[in-house]
C-alpha cells in the first residue's frame, strides 16, 4: 500500500517535515534556511526535504536532506550517495542525510551503509514504527497527530490511540474541511499499520457537525488533492499505475489521462 502515503506526507511536507526535524534530530527551525533544489546534473527525483542548517560557526554550516520512503529499496544508499556527491560538489558543504522509513513492515532492511574502495560512506535510517508516538499525538499541529498512527503505541491499545487522535484533530483543525482532510489522511495511513478497519469504525462514530462526504466544497477539495495525490504518485516512478489508481480512488483511465498531461508538461518545458 505505498504511495498515497508519499503523497500524504508531500501534502503537508514542509510544515511535516520541518516538525519531524525538530521533534526526531532536535533542529530549530531558525536554523533551517532555504536553499535551491535545482542541481545542474540530472537526478531521478528531487529531494523531499532539503535545507541548510546555521550553526553557530559558519564553517560548521551544512545541508540537511530528509526522504520520506514507503518503499525498502536496496539501491537506496546508492541513490543517497549520488545525492551526497551532487549536493556537495553545489554547495561545497557537509550533507547529513536521513531517510525516514514509513512502510508496511515497520523495520526497512535497506542498507544505509557502503564501503568501497576510498569511500566510507552512510546516511542515518529511522524507522518511524521506533519513535514514540506521544512526540507527535501531543504536536499542535494536526499535520503531526496524524503521524502518530505510524509510531510506537508503548503498548497502548491501538483503539485509545486512534480515538486520542481523532479528538486531537477535532481541537485543533481549523474548521470542517480541514478536519475532513486530516481524517482522510489518517484513514489511508492506518493501512500502513493494518488499522484501517478499527480507524474507519472510529470515524463513523465520531459526530461531525454535517457530513463531510457531501459537503460541495469538501468534495472540489478531496478532487484537487485526487488529481496531485496521482501526479506526485506518478513521478516517482516506482508505484503501478494499478495501485495509485486504487489509493487515490479514482479509475485507471484517469490515472493514463493525468500521465498523458503530465508528458505533455514535460515536453512543453523541453521546447521552452
Amino acid at each position: 500500500m505505498a504511495q498515497d502515503y508519499d503523497k500524504i506526507f508531500k501534502e503537508n511536507s514542509e510544515e511535516l517535515i520541518k516538525s519531524l526535524a525538530l521533534i526526531v534530530l532536535e533542529i530549530d527551525y531558525g536554523r533551517l534556511e532555504e536553499i535551491p533544489d535545482d542541481s545542474q546534473y540530472t537526478i531521478e527525483k528531487r529531494p523531499d526535504f532539503l535545507k541548510k542548517v546555521k550553526a553557530d560557526k559558519s564553517e560548521d554550516d551544512y545541508i540537511l536532506q530528509m526522504e520520506v520512503q514507503t518503499s525498502d529499496p536496496q539501491t537506496m544508499v546508492r541513490r543517497m550517495l549520488l545525492y551526497y556527491g551532487f549536493l556537495h560538489h553545489d554547495y561545497g558543504l557537509s550533507v547529513k542525510q536521513y531517510v525516514l522509513y514509513i512502510g508496511e513492515k515497520g523495520e526497512a532492511t535497506m542498507p544505509s551503509s557502503l564501503k568501497l574502495e576510498n569511500i566510507d560512506f552512510k546516511f542515518y535510517l529511522i524507522n518511524i514504527s521506533d519513535l514514540d508516538h506521544y512526540n507527535f499525538l501531543y504536536s499542535d499541529r494536526p499535520e503531526d497527530v496524524v503521524v502518530a498512527i505510524l509510531c510506537d503505541f508503548k503498548n497502548k491499545p491501538a483503539e485509545v490511540i486512534i480515538e486520542t487522535i481523532l479528538q486531537r484533530l477535532k481541537l485543533l483543525s481549523k474548521n470542517d474541511l480541514d478536519l475532513g482532510r486530516y481524517i482522510r489522511q489518517l484513514e489511508v495511513l492506518s493501512k500502513l499499520r493494518n488499522l484501517q478497519e478499527l480507524t474507519v469504525k472510529k470515524i463513523e462514530a465520531m459526530p461531525l457537525v454535517y457530513d463531510l462526504e457531501t459537503d460541495v466544497r469538501y468534495q472540489q477539495g478531496y478532487e484537487k488533492a485526487q488529481i496531485v495525490m496521482v501526479k506526485n504518485l506518478l513521478r516517482l516512478k516506482v508505484i503501478s499505475k494499478e495501485y495509485i489508481a486504487e489509493v487515490a480512488d479514482v479509475s485507471l483511465d484517469v490515472i493514463n489521462k493525468i500521465e498523458a498531461q503530465i508528458k505533455a508538461e514535460n515536453i512543453t518545458k523541453l521546447e521552452t
